[in-house]
């Protein structure tokens, strides 16, 4: 017998005749899974199927593309097994591309494969039931390591650990350099965003909330090892993400005491902290989070404990540059009379200086007791001065 004839249009196709088989098969069975009544929970099952058709929908479109063209420009007979499969393949590819595009409310011109992607992560992410045996198990399905809010959350847990693995100390300089802080300030409205995305995520797969309060009771646990998958590069994110939102609450706290920053402001009362100690001519601003007069007494109180810190020269301590700045800061407190039980306790903590160089003298004879800051502040200049 004689070797087999060749198909000429296969032989057209320079070798990539192959190809056309292999994705029939794919589009012809997940055309069948997307018109089952169970859809979503057949699917799930094949993932590795959808994750074929992404790996290879390139190439296969590719081919169709330049094969197609040719067989219309040059009449390539429809009833040749190689040119019938072409055809086939395209109606069941575009077929899958209207079925995925209808099943998730999306556009039928989108590509294929980022239909595939969007189609694998919606299977991935339906709400379920998920006992406790399996809930790692469904965090490393959830959470693969392509997920781009997880590498950027990843990737934020790095540079927090980075900063933050050594002991620091709250009431000398802020121990970062100019970089360090520019880096932490950039990083972390983008990693925060992308931490609460990964959470939401994993909350909208197990309504019922174990999955979520399992892994966050295992991220207050200190990384013992470098994450090696999904799970544990949040959890090693979020550790360091508390770690660090934990100490640099410790900081501020540490130099507007007694005045206590709400949680909304301390962001913004950080970021200023990061400039101001080392340029003291730089305004806290007022902000949509930040009343004005706000700002000027955590000016105010801030300037109180960088006067007293045991770290400066003694030059720098009552300087008549601080107390321009003391006397500024306590005008713009002054312009609300609502300033609470923090207004009190920087108006006590100025009476206290006060006395406390008063003692001794016969300047506390003629001291007399204000309700407004800036009185306070000038009293407080004569005394140290």
């Amino acid at each position: 017998m004689g070797a087999p004839v060749e198909d000429e249009y296969a032989v057209r196709l320079e070798g990539r005749a192959v190809l056309l088989e292999p994705a029939r098969k794919r589009y012809y069975r997940l055309v069948l899974e997307l018109a089952d009544s169970r859809w979503e929970e057949r699917l799930r099952q094949q993932l590795p199927l959808l994750r074929e058709v992404v790996a290879t929908h390139a190439e296969v479109d590719t081919l169709l593309a330049y094969a197609l063209r040719r067989a219309e420009a040059e009449a390539w007979p429809t009833g040749n097994p190689t040119v019938r499969g072409l055809y086939e393949v395209r109606s069941l590819r575009d077929q899958l591309v209207r079925e995925v595009a209808r099943k998730l409310g999306r556009s039928a011109l989108e590509p294929l494969g980022r239909l595939m992607i969007a189609l694998e992560d919606w299977l991935l992410t339906i709400p379920r039931v998920v006992p406790p045996q399996q809930r790692w198990s469904v965090a490393l399905e959830v959470l693969p390591d392509s997920l781009p809010a997880l590498r950027e959350a990843a990737e934020f847990g790095d540079v927090l650990a980075a900063l933050f693995a050594q002991p620091m100390l709250l009431t000398g300089r802020i121990p970062f350099s100019g970089a360090q802080r520019e880096e932490l300030r950039l990083w972390w409205p983008r990693g925060e965003a992308s931490l609460a995305s990964v959470w939401n995520r994993l909350s909208g797969v197990d309504p019922q909330g174990g999955l979520v309060q399992d892994l966050r009771k295992q991220a207050t646990r200190p990384p013992r090892q470098p994450p090696r998958n999904g799970p544990e590069r949040l959890l090693h994110a979020e550790y360091w993400f508390q770690e660090a939102r934990s100490r640099l609450a410790r900081l501020v706290q540490t130099r507007v005491a007694p005045l206590v920053p709400e949680p909304a402001e301390s962001l913004e009362v950080l970021w200023w902290l990061f400039e101001r100690e080392y340029a003291p001519h730089v305004r806290l601003l007022s902000s949509e989070r930040l009343e004005d007069a706000r700002a000027g007494l955590i000016e105010l109180a801030y300037e109180l404990w960088d006067a007293q810190r045991s770290d400066i020269p003694e030059e720098e301590r009552w300087s008549p540059s601080r107390w321009r700045r003391l006397e500024e800061q306590a005008w713009r407190a002054d312009e609300s009379r609502r300033s609470g039980p923090d207004g009190k306790r920087v108006r006590e903590a100025l009476r206290e200086l006060i006395q406390r160089h008063g003692i001794g003298t016969n300047a506390l004879r003629g001291w007399w007791d204000s309700p407004r800051l800036v009185e306070l502040v000038q009293q407080a200049r004569e005394l140290v001065r």
